[in-house]
Parts: C-alpha cells; sequence; structure tokens
C-alpha cells in the first residue's frame, strides 16, 4: 500500500518533512517507511533519499539507484525533477545496480491471482500469462513473452514467477504452437534440467566444517571423464557426438551447479515418507545439460532458418525433433555422471534418484490429455499442441526440485493434480529466476556493492568479495574458480526463491514437500591446461 506525503505533515525550520516508502527493486516484499526533509532538505533532497535508503535496505551507496512507480530512475543529472517527485511522496524502488523490476501497472500481461490468471495480448495473438504476485517481473521480460506470443502458429505463452529476459526470447516461460516448432523458444542448452539423488553421505558429516572444506578441496570434474563413453550411450539409446570426450560429465559454466543438501525441513510429512526423505541423508542436485551438443543443434537451425519456426510436418521439423530428442537423452546421461563422478570422489555413491526432469524442450501435449488443447486448436483441425519449454518445468513428471541461488533454500514440491493448461502451461518454475544482468552483477560486486551486505563493501577489493563469496550466509561452501563466474552467480543476482514459491502455491499450482539446506555447491575449477 502506497504511502503519500502525509497531511498536516510536521515542519522544521520551514521545510516540510515527506513519508516515502523505499521497496526493493528485486524483493517488492522488503520495504521501509522512512520520513525525510527538514533542515537542509532543499540543498540535496535526492542525496538524502539515496543515503536513508542505502542504510534502511543495506545497499552499497556507490551503486544504489531510484525508480519511481512507473520504473523511470530517479538521476542527479536531472536533478529538479527527480525531487519534485519526492516530494510529492509515494513509493520509490530501490536497486543495487540493476534495472528496474517495476512493472507498468497499466499492462494487461500480468494477474494478481487466480481469478485473473487469463489475459490476451493484441488482436490475433496467442493469448498471455504471467503468474506473479509476490516475484516482480521486469519490463523487458514482458515484452519478450508477448513477443513469443505473437509469434505465428502461438496460441499460449506463460510466464512463470522466475520469468526473466533471456538473449532473444524471456526464460521461465512455457509457451504453446499448433503445427509449428521453434527451435528458439527451447535455445541452445536442449535438456537441461535438475536431478536429485539420495546418496549414502551422512548430514552428521556434512554439518562439520572440517568435513566440507575437505569435500571442497576434493572436487574436481573439469576434466574429460575416464568412464566408457560408448557403452553408457549406447545402452542410454544416444549416438556418439564429436562433443563426448570433452564435454559429457562436466557442469559447463553459466548457472549450472552440482549441490550437496540436507533436509532442513519437510512440510509434507506424508509425502516425505513416501519418497524415504530423510534428515539423516546428504542429497545431491545437478543441474546441467547438453553442453555443445545442443548449441551446435541450435546453431546449425539458426544459419539455414534463422529464428523462423518449422512446420512439425516437415522434413526439417522431423530432422530438428529427432536431434532434439538425442540432446534431451545426453544430457541426462551428462547428469548421471557428474553425480557419479561428484560422490566418488567424497567416498559416496547414489542410492536412490527421486528426480530427473527436463526444463529446456519441446513436447507434444495431446488432447486427450486435456480438453484445452482442442479448446486452444480450435478451426486449426489439429489434435496436438507443441509446448515449449524454456526454464520451465514439467507438472507431469512427478515431484519437482526449484533451487533457490547457492545461498538459499531449494523447494522440493509437489504439482497439483489436474491443473488447467491456461493457468500455468503445464509448468512450474525452475528456479529463483536472474534478478540482475551478469555484466550488471560484476560489476557491481567488484565495485563493493554487497546487494545486502552490511555497508562494508566499497572498503573491500575484488579479491576480498571473492573469498567472502566461498561460503554462504547459510555457511555453505562454494567451489567457484573463475571469479567473473562467482560475482555473475552470486545470490543477489537472483530473486528471492521464497516469493517465487509463494507464487506458485497461491495460484494453486503445486505444495510444498521439504525446504533442502545448501551445504556445498560445485561451479568449476580453473583448469590449467586447455
Amino acid at each position: 500500500m502506497d504511502l503519500q506525503r502525509a497531511r498536516g505533515a510536521e515542519t522544521d525550520g520551514g521545510t516540510e518533512k515527506i513519508v516515502l516508502k523505499l521497496v526493493r527493486n528485486v524483493k517488492h516484499t522488503d520495504s521501509r517507511t522512512v520520513v525525510v526533509g527538514g533542515p537542509g532538505a532543499g540543498r540535496g533532497l535526492l542525496k538524502e533519499v539515496q543515503k536513508v535508503a542505502a542504510n534502511k535496505l543495506r545497499i552499497s551507496l556507490s551503486n544504489l539507484r531510484l525508480f519511481d512507480e512507473r520504473g523511470a530512475e530517479l538521476r542527479e543529472a536531472d536533478k529538479a525533477s527527480a525531487e519534485a517527485k519526492i516530494r510529492s511522496g509515494g513509493t520509490f524502488f530501490v536497486s543495487a545496480g540493476e534495472e528496474s523490476c517495476v512493472a507498468d501497472k497499466t499492462s494487461d500481461l500480468r494477474h494478481e491471482g487466480q481469478e485473473e490468471s487469463t489475459s490476451s495480448s493484441t488482436p490475433g495473438c496467442g493469448q498471455v500469462v504471467i503468474v506473479a504476485k509476490e516475484s516482480f517481473v521486469g519490463a523487458q521480460a514482458e515484452k519478450q513473452l508477448k513477443w513469443a506470443a505473437s509469434l505465428n502458429g502461438v496460441v499460449l505463452a506463460v510466464g512463470l514467477p522466475d520469468l526473466h529476459v533471456g538473449t532473444s526470447c524471456p526464460i521461465g516461460a512455457a509457451i504453446a504452437t499448433q503445427g509449428v516448432i521453434y527451435p528458439t523458444l527451447v535455445g541452445s542448452d536442449i535438456g537441461c534440467g535438475i536431478m536429485l539423488v539420495r546418496t549414502s553421505l551422512k548430514a552428521s558429516a556434512a554439518s562439520k566444517h572440517r568435513c566440507l572444506d575437505r569435500w571442497a578441496d576434493i572436487v574436481r570434474i573439469e576434466g574429460p571423464w575416464d568412464g566408457d563413453i560408448s557403452g553408457t550411450l549406447a545402452e542410454a539409446g544416444v549416438k556418439e557426438t564429436s562433443f563426448d570426450e570433452g564435454s559429457l560429465g562436466t557442469i559447463g559454466r553459466g548457472n549450472h551447479f552440482a549441490e550437496l543438501q540436507v533436509v532442513e525441513r519437510i512440510e509434507d510429512a506424508e509425502q516425505g515418507a513416501e519418497i524415504g526423505l530423510t534428515a539423516d541423508d546428504v542429497y545431491l542436485c545437478v543441474h546441467s545439460g547438453s553442453r555443445g551438443f545442443g548449441e551446435s543443434i541450435l546453431q546449425a537451425h539458426s544459419r539455414q532458418f534463422g529464428s523462423d519456426g518449422l512446420s512439425v510436418e516437415s522434413p526439417e521439423g522431423r530432422t530438428y525433433l529427432a536431434a532434439h530428442d538425442q540432446a534431451c537423452k545426453w544430457a541426462q546421461v551428462n547428469r548421471r555422471i557428474i553425480a557419479r563422478r561428484l560422490l566418488e570422489q567424497l567416498q559416496g555413491s547414489c542410492k536412490e534418484t527421486l528426480l530427473d526432469i527436463t526444463h529446456n524442450n519441446v513436447v507434444e501435449i495431446r488432447s486427450s490429455d486435456s480438453p484445452q488443447v482442442a479448446s486452444l486448436a480450435e478451426g486449426s483441425g489439429r489434435t496436438s499442441l507443441w509446448l515449449h519449454r524454456k526454464g520451465a518445468a514439467p507438472t507431469d513428471k512427478g515431484l519437482v526440485l526449484i533451487p533457490g541461488s547457492r545461498g538459499a533454500f531449494s523447494y522440493l514440491v509437489k504439482p497439483r493434480e489436474q491443473v488447467e493448461l491456461l493457468s500455468s502451461g503445464w509448468s512450474l518454475a525452475h528456479g529463483a529466476g536472474r534478478a540482475l544482468a551478469r555484466s550488471v552483477a560484476r560489476s557491481s560486486a567488484k565495485s563493493g556493492a554487497g546487494g545486502g551486505g552490511g555497508g562494508t563493501g566499497d572498503q573491500k577489493s575484488a579479491r576480498q568479495l571473492a573469498a567472502d563469496l566461498t561460503t554462504t550466509s547459510l555457511g555453505s561452501r562454494v567451489v567457484c574458480e573463475d571469479k567473473a563466474l562467482l560475482f555473475e552467480e552470486r545470490p543477489e543476482a537472483y530473486k528471492d526463491a521464497a516469493c517465487v514459491i509463494a507464487d506458485l502455491v497461491s495460484a494453486n499450482l503445486c505444495s510444498v514437500v521439504a525446504l533442502m539446506r545448501p551445504v556445498l555447491t560445485y561451479k568449476m575449477r580453473v583448469r590449467q591446461h586447455e
């Protein structure tokens, strides 16, 4: 609720005091009500608000940015206009360097509850749904989703709470088409997904700092896997590729990781008992995909067709789908090998796979799965849709693990049965979703902007910051020897996972089974001999 300038505001030396609401740009549930003005305010009201915001929201002043309710930035270069807005009171959004996440309130793309979950975009385009209330989505991500909805053959475009800007299309989206597939909507990391396994490692060991430090020193999985590549791929029905020897069994860059986790809290005792979830065991989450193999498939398509779609009935469409299916299987094999390599180095093993889901792919949804398929494809004579998931977890493959940043809990959730296609695109969020662009995350971290630190970041060097980022606020360890990647993937670069989960639960799309605490996150070592 916005607080306007108080009527009959107190005066001090003739200068009126102003009541403002300061809201964290990324985490909109974090806000402070403050009073500014008084003596001297006329000589630097904007700077006063900036200092108060930095102090109240624990954001480094050097990278702090202020936005009004429409997402317009208050700049020193336009000081008169900025201070006029401040004197009008109201709500202002405080950024740690990232672009505005303030959504245009006049947009017809957002819904505030399940009863408003569906809205149409421009005439002739697919329906657009954004499942977001606690999690706020930037205007550019909304524009990308609307662009996707405008593509030929698209009938539905769903943005999950983790929706954020991608290279050309948004991430955190499920997009349904009829008769056509768009490789660009799947992206280059075909088959990327999340695997969760129960290990033979014990939580009692993971609770000891010495043990965690030893594990962090031991794990190394950058080099080629020395196992039976040919046999392993053949067993999974995957043809050998030129990428196998150097990439199979490796995590890759970006937001990929392998993470040891323990149970923080079980919310659904019945479901937890059904899968044997226990606080005694350590669990391993692997997030990775098809590495260079999937990228080569998209590149081949782009060289010939650009961003154009393909008829599913055409030879080119069938060729892409065949390669796509191979990449999805390759990615699953890759996750299994990563898990095996990591656990063997820690003298452990995989006891049981709890889930292995793909969140970057395209799948056929038949009318027998839902009557809504027929209604969306009405008039086309088709009996199925093609659902493109780009950073969207399926709801028909059992439990889903939605990871937070490496400094936050992950959430094991159970999708609700019989959720309508139009509510979610049969999908859930695949993670917290980025709040900062990688370039912003690098620059703000190196300049000392902590985005949530205690105000001492300005005095810290980049080297000190990098050292700080190898241990999280939860006490978990982070193995990442690439400093640029360490900054890019710092916890503050991501949305609040709790808000993402709250949106999914309030939309009745899933229920929480358990919260998982990270104890060791493995990103990458720097290889000495490339």
